[in-house]
C-alpha cells in the first residue's frame, strides 16, 4: 500500500511539472543550507573528541588573577617549566601532565624544501591522548635528554603531501634547520591536536632553557576528579613553584579541552547554526503554505475518496507520503549544494574538526535528519487538512467561497507571520555584520600594505644579525625596490604566534603583583619604512644598535600613553623581563593592530635584530615591480647572498589585511545570503496568501464592485489586509532581532548591538519588500468583473 502511495505521488509530480519544481527547489535550498551549516557545527560542538574518555582531558594554564579560577580568557598564559615540574610531581588529580611547544622550522633533504610548524612534546602526550601511529613507533622518554630529540614523527596530511603515503619513508634522514632527524613514525588520519602542528618530536629539556611561560599543557584528569578540584590542587603547587621573573604564578585556570578547542569560534558557530534554523523553519512555513493553498484546491478530491470509502488514516498517510517523497527529491539536491557551500563555513572554525568535502556518514546522516525533520514540518498542516474532508464537500460545490475554503485563513494567515518574523533576524544580523565591516574599512591601519610583499625568510646556518643586515642592504640597491626590511611579526599576526615580554620602568619598584605585558617584536628599521609605519618621535634602530652596544628599544604610540603618561618616552630606561640590562627608548611609532582590526592596539615593543636575532623572519619589501618580477629578483638576490637563504610563503600584505577580517566577512555574508533567501521566501508567502484571498474571494469582491465600490478601495482591502500580516511579523522578528544583536556584539566594532540604523532599515527593508508582495495581487482584485464573478454560482 505504502509503495502504491509513492507511485501515486510520483505520477502526480510527473503531471504537475511546474509546482513540483517550485517545491524541490525550494526544498533543495533550504535543506542544503541547514545541513552544510549544520555538518561543520555538529563536529564541532556535539561530537566527542577522537580519544579514549575524552572528557576527562583538559587544559592547564597559570593566570594572572588570584585565586582557584582565572577569571576572563584573556587573563590565562601558557605555562612555565618550574610550574610544570610542581605539578608533574605533585598533582594527584590527575594520571598524567603533558607539555608542548610549537615552533615554525625549516625541512630540507632530499630536494625537499618546506616550511613546517613543530611540535615538541613531552614523552607521555601521546599515550595520554591514547594515540598509537599509523606507522612506526612513537618517541620514548630517552628524546627529552638534550641532543637525543632527534626523532621526527609526521602528521598523516604531511605524510601524503611530502612523500605521497610512502611507508618507506620510515628510517628516513632529514633536515631540521640543518639538524640531522630521523623519520620514525606517522601518526593516523584521525589525530587532532593542535591543528597548526604537521611534525612532531620529543621535548628536550634544553628547549625550555630560555625559560619564560612557553609550555602548552594539557592533563587527564582522574575519574571522578572535578575542575574544582583540579585547580583546588593546582593553586598551591603554583604558588609554590621556584621563582621565575616576570612569571604569573598567581592563579591556575583549568578548561575542558573540547571547549578550549572551540571557543574562538562558539559564537560563530551558534549563530550559524541559529540562523539554519530560523531558514529551515522559514523553508518549511512557505511550502506547508504552498500545500495548504494547493489542499484546499484539492478538498473536492479527497471528499470523493471519502464518499468512495477512503479513511481519514488513508488521506493523512498520503499526504505524509507526499511529503516525504518531495523530501527525498529535496534532500539529492540539498545535498549538493551542502557539499559545494561549506567549504566556506571552515572559516569560521579550526579546520582540524572537518574531515573533508567528502560524502562521510556524519554529512549523510545529517541530510537525512534535516529532511525527515523538513518532510514532518511540511506535511503536518497539510494531513490535518486532508483529515478534515467530508464527503458532503462532493454536493456542496457553493463551499468554494464559504468557510470550507477558508477555515484554515487563521493557519496560513500565522504561517506568513512566522515568515516575515524569521526572515527579519538574519536581515538583522547580516545589517549589523556589514555596518562592522563598513567601520573597519574606516579604522587607520597605521601602516600602508599597498605594493608592499612579504614572505618568510630562514637563517639555517648561524644565527647572524651581519647576515641579516647584509641581505637588507642588497635588497634595497634592486631596481624598483623602495624599501626592505625584517620583521619577528606581521600585522595581524594573530594571538596564537604573538610574542610578549613583562617590563616595569628601570629605577623605580617592580610592581607588586604580575607586571604589565606588551607585545615584543625584534625588526629592523627597513620594516617600519617598507609597511609605511610613522616614526613620531626620537629614531629607529640603525646598524650601530648591536649586542656589544648598549640595549635598546623602540615603542608604540598606544605603549607610550598606556604606560607613560605625562612622561617624554624617549630617554626612558625600561626593565624587561627576558634582559639582564635595561633597554633606552630611542623612539616612538605610530600605532598598528598586531592581533586583528577590530583590537585596538595595547602597546608593542620593537627591539634592534642586531641584539635578538631570529632564525625565522618576515621579510617586507615595499616596490611598485610586478609580482611575478619581483619576486624573481628576490629569489635571485637571496640565492646570491647566499644558497643556504630560503625565502617561503610570498605573499602580498594586502592578502594578510584581509584575512585579518575574514571571520567577519565570511559570516556577514553568510547572514546576508540567509536574509536574502529568507525575504525572498516571506514575500513569496505573503503573495501567496493574498493571491489566494482574492481567488477564493472573487465573488465577494464581485458584488463589492458592483455594489459601487472603487478600485483604490478594493485596492484598500487588499493591502491592508497584507501589511496588517507584516506589521504583526515584523513585531515579532524585533524581539528575535534583539537576540541575535545580543550574540553578536563581541564581533561587533564601531555600532552599538542595537544601532538604529540597522534596527529601523532592516523591518523598512522588508516592510517595502511586503508591500510589493501585497500590491501585485491587490490590483488583480481591482480587475474583478462582477459579472464574471457572479457566473461562478450559475
Amino acid at each position: 500500500m505504502l509503495l502504491h502511495e509513492v507511485r501515486r505521488t510520483l505520477r502526480s509530480m510527473a503531471r504537475e511539472k511546474l509546482f513540483t519544481s517550485v517545491v524541490v527547489l525550494t526544498l533543495a535550498l533550504t535543506i542544503g543550507a541547514t545541513t552544510a551549516v549544520f555538518s561543520v557545527v555538529y563536529p564541532v560542538l556535539w561530537q566527542p573528541l577522537p580519544y579514549p574518555e575524552s572528557e576527562q582531558l583538559v587544559r592547564l594554564f597559570q593566570a594572572t588573577t588570584p585565586g582557584a579560577g582565572a577569571g576572563p580568557h584573556k587573563d590565562r598564559t601558557r605555562v612555565s617549566l618550574p610550574v610544570w615540574n610542581a605539578w608533574r610531581e605533585g598533582a594527584r588529580s590527575f594520571s598524567g601532565i603533558e607539555g608542548v611547544r610549537v615552533a615554525k622550522q625549516l625541512l630540507g633533504g632530499a630536494g625537499l624544501e618546506a616550511r613546517l610548524t613543530v611540535g615538541r612534546a613531552s614523552a607521555g602526550l601521546m599515550p595520554l591522548l591514547g594515540v598509537r601511529p599509523a606507522l612506526g613507533r612513537l618517541w620514548g622518554t630517552e628524546g627529552e635528554v638534550p641532543g637525543r630529540d632527534r626523532e621526527l614523527v609526521l602528521t598523516h596530511a604531511l605524510w601524503q603531501r611530502l612523500y605521497g603515503a610512502d611507508p618507506a619513508v620510515l628510517g628516513r634522514s632529514v633536515l631540521l634547520d640543518d639538524t640531522s632527524h630521523v623519520i620514525v613514525g606517522v601518526l593516523p588520519e584521525d589525530f587532532r591536536f593542535e591543528p597548526e602542528v604537521e611534525a612532531w618530536k620529543p621535548l628536550a629539556l634544553d628547549a625550555l632553557k630560555d625559560g619564560g611561560n612557553t609550555l602548552r599543557v594539557v592533563g587527564r584528569m582522574r575519574p571522578g576528579v572535578s575542575l574544582e578540584q583540579a585547580r583546588g590542587e593546582l593553586l598551591p603547587l603554583t604558588l609554590a613553584a621556584a621563582d621565575v621573573p616576570g612569571e604569573p604564578r598567581v592563579g591556575v585556570h583549568v578548561e575542558p579541552l573540547h571547549a578550549y578547542f572551540v571557543e574562538q569560534s562558539l559564537s560563530q558557530l551558534q549563530i550559524a547554526a541559529g540562523a539554519a534554523v530560523l531558514l529551515l523553519l522559514l523553508g518549511c512555513s512557505n511550502l506547508t503554505n504552498l500545500l495548504l493553498a494547493r489542499g484546499s484546491a484539492r478538498m473536492h478530491e479527497l471528499s470523493v475518496r471519502l464518499a468512495l470509502g477512503a479513511t481519514r488514516w488513508q488521506l493523512v498517510r498520503q499526504v505524509f507520503v507526499e511529503s516525504a517523497v518531495r523530501a527525498a527529491f529535496g534532500g539529492v539536491g540539498g545535498l549538493l549544494l551542502a557539499l559545494w557551500g561549506r567549504g566556506l563555513l571552515t572559516l569560521f572554525i579550526p579546520g582540524w574538526f572537518v574531515s573533508g568535502p567528502g560524502l562521510e556518514p556524519s554529512l549523510l546522516g545529517i541530510v537525512a535528519a534535516v529532511s525527515l525533520t523538513t518532510a514532518v514540518l511540511v506535511g503536518v498542516l497539510p494531513a490535518l487538512h486532508a483529515s478534515r474532508g467530508e464527503a458532503r464537500a462532493v454536493l456542496a460545490p457553493m463551499m468554494r467561497g464559504g468557510r470550507g475554503a477558508t477555515s484554515l485563513g487563521w493557519a496560513r494567515s500565522a504561517l506568513v507571520v512566522a515568515q516575515l518574523s524569521l526572515a527579519l533576524v538574519p536581515l538583522v544580523g547580516a545589517g549589523l555584520m556589514l555596518r562592522t565591516l563598513w567601520k573597519l574599512q574606516a579604522v587607520p591601519l597605521g601602516f600602508e600594505p599597498e605594493k608592499v610583499t612579504v614572505a618568510e625568510v630562514f637563517f639555517p646556518l648561524e644565527q647572524s644579525p651581519d647576515e641579516a643586515r647584509a641581505l637588507i642592504a642588497r635588497l634595497e640597491t634592486l631596481p624598483g625596490v623602495d624599501a626592505a626590511g625584517l620583521t619577528a611579526a606581521l600585522p595581524f599576526s594573530g594571538e596564537v604566534w604573538r610574542e610578549t615580554a613583562g617590563f616595569h620602568v628601570a629605577g623605580m619598584p617592580p610592581p607588586s603583583g604580575m607586571p604589565p605585558r606588551a607585545g615584543y617584536v625584534p625588526a629592523s628599521a627597513g620594516a617600519f619604512r617598507a609597511m609605511g609605519i610613522a616614526l613620531k618621535q626620537g629614531r629607529l634602530m640603525d646598524a650601530g644598535d648591536t649586542a656589544a652596544h648598549p640595549p635598546v628599544v623602540v615603542v608604540s604610540e598606544a605603549f607610550a600613553r598606556r604606560y607613560l603618561p605625562g612622561r617624554e618616552p624617549v630617554g626612558v630606561r625600561l626593565q624587561l623581563d627576558r634582559d639582564a640590562a635595561p633597554r633606552e627608548v630611542i623612539g616612538v611609532v605610530g600605532d598598528v593592530p598586531m592581533e586583528r582590526i577590530s583590537v585596538a592596539p595595547s602597546g608593542d615593543l620593537y627591539v634592534p635584530l642586531g641584539q635578538d636575532m631570529r632564525k625565522s623572519l618576515n621579510l617586507a619589501v615595499k616596490s611598485s615591480l610586478p609580482a611575478p618580477q619581483l619576486l624573481a629578483l628576490l629569489q635571485e638576490e637571496i640565492r646570491a647572498a647566499d644558497p643556504n637563504l630560503r625565502l617561503l610563503n610570498v605573499r602580498p600584505l594586502d592578502r594578510v589585511v584581509e584575512a585579518g577580517s575574514a571571520r567577519v566577512r565570511v559570516l556577514g555574508g553568510l547572514l546576508a545570503a540567509f536574509a536574502l533567501l529568507g525575504a525572498a521566501l516571506a514575500s513569496v508567502g505573503l503573495y501567496g496568501l493574498l493571491a489566494f484571498w482574492v481567488t477564493q474571494r472573487t465573488r465577494e469582491l464581485g458584488i463589492r464592485s458592483a455594489l459601487g465600490a472603487t478600485p483604490r478601495g478594493l485596492l484598500r482591502l487588499v493591502v491592508t489586509q497584507g501589511l496588517r500580516l507584516t506589521g504583526l511579523g515584523l513585531a515579532v522578528g524585533l524581539l528575535g532581532a534583539g537576540l541575535l544583536a545580543r550574540a553578536l556584539s563581541a564581533m561587533l566594532y564601531g555600532i552599538t548591538p542595537h544601532d538604529p540604523l540597522i534596527f529601523v532599515g532592516a523591518p523598512a527593508l522588508l516592510f517595502l519588500t511586503a508591500l510589493a508582495a501585497s500590491w501585485i495581487p491587490a490590483v488583480a482584485a481591482t480587475r474583478v468583473s462582477p459579472a464574471e464573478a457572479l457566473k461562478q454560482d450559475a
